[in-house]
């Protein structure tokens, strides 16, 4: 075997300056990737550590120059190296995009839509529930104005039950049934308002439904994000009817492990049950489609077997249209 010295002699300085560039580019493209591993983990509390988990599908990208580069240097082992470790990185992704199971029975279809502070267009939003024949929808950043709005389309004739708390700004929430809400209630100790509420669904009764929107960890201070995240889990995993749905706007990635601890106790996530792969939904509405997926269905006692998304004008967040079929 030829030693890269061996390889080098003779070689010119440009030459030499290039190849150790080139090892340095592909060694630093291989720490990125361990990055993105231990943030996957990592449960993060950090301002930097919560925003950077947020990227790890992107940051994991990073293993395929790497792998090319280190081939052409001919760093053999780093390579190998790489190629395990994006191996590792595909298998912390992988249950995005491999379906379960589907049961038969009817589907309960769930839309969810975060307004951007009550900006949206709702109407556009309303036949988005009406082509979609929902029976369920959740809001947040539902402001007064924004539901007065709301209360002039025709949603009322498509949901005509609803557990709403409007606030300014990002605050307000709500759920809207085609079937009746009872025993519902506002959950304490969050920032912005989150609901629970009891209905009775096909094939499901006694469904207890949740509309969250835990604070987001930045701008805020990200300490709260994570106590909201963990009180969160408390609630969902402490709920005593065997069937929940908790759909809303979580701020947290699949890539946080905050997001995943809730995915205990009979929890799923509707990307990974449905297998539709990274659904990006944040942030919407610019020159430049969403690069992260922080807006969420999860459930417990169905199986979501279709996952997709959709924009309307004004939303700074790609809303989610879920077909679950309980179990």
């Amino acid at each position: 075997m030829i030693r890269t010295s061996e390889r080098l002699a003779g070689r010119g300085p440009a030459f030499k300056i290039l190849y150790l560039v080139a090892v340095l580019l592909g060694w630093a493209l291989l720490g990125v990737v361990i990055a993105a591993i231990w943030l996957h983990f990592y449960p993060g509390k950090g301002r930097v550590s919560t925003a950077v988990a947020s990227a790890v599908p992107w940051l994991l990208l990073a293993g395929i120059p790497a792998i090319i580069i280190l081939a052409v240097t001919r760093r053999w082992l780093t390579a190998a190296l790489t190629v395990v470790l994006v191996g590792v990185g595909i298998w912390t992704q992988a249950p995005l995009f491999v379906a379960a199971d589907a049961p038969s029975g009817e589907r309960i279809v769930v839309v969810q839509s975060n307004i951007a502070l009550g900006e949206a267009d709702v109407d556009e939003l309303v036949a988005q529930v009406r082509a979609d024949k929902a029976h369920l929808l959740t809001v947040e950043e539902l402001t007064p104005e924004a539901l007065d709005r709301i209360e002039r389309t025709d949603l009322r004739s498509l949901l005509p039950y609803e557990f709403v708390v409007p606030h300014d700004g990002g605050g307000g929430t709500g759920i809207f049934s085609r079937y009746p809400l009872r025993n519902t209630a506002e959950l304490n100790d969050f920032g912005l308002n989150n609901l629970r509420a009891e209905v009775d669904l096909p094939g499901a009764a006694t469904t207890t439904v949740f509309a969250v929107h835990p604070i987001p960890p930045y701008p805020g201070e990200p300490w709260r994000w994570v106590q909201e995240m963990e009180r969160l889990g408390v609630i969902i995993h402490s709920t005593a009817t065997d069937r929940a749905i908790v759909s809303g706007d979580f701020n947290s990635t699949w890539d946080h492990k905050q997001f995943r601890d809730l995915l205990e106790n009979g929890y799923a996530d509707a990307t990974e049950q449905s297998g539709a792969g990274w659904k990006l939904t944040y942030p919407a509405g610019r020159s430049y489609p969403p690069v992260i997926g922080i807006d969420h269905v999860v459930s417990r006692g169905f199986t979501a077997v279709e996952l997709g998304t959709f924009g309307i004008a004004g939303a700074d967040h790609r809303g989610l249209v879920v077909s679950l079929v309980p179990n």
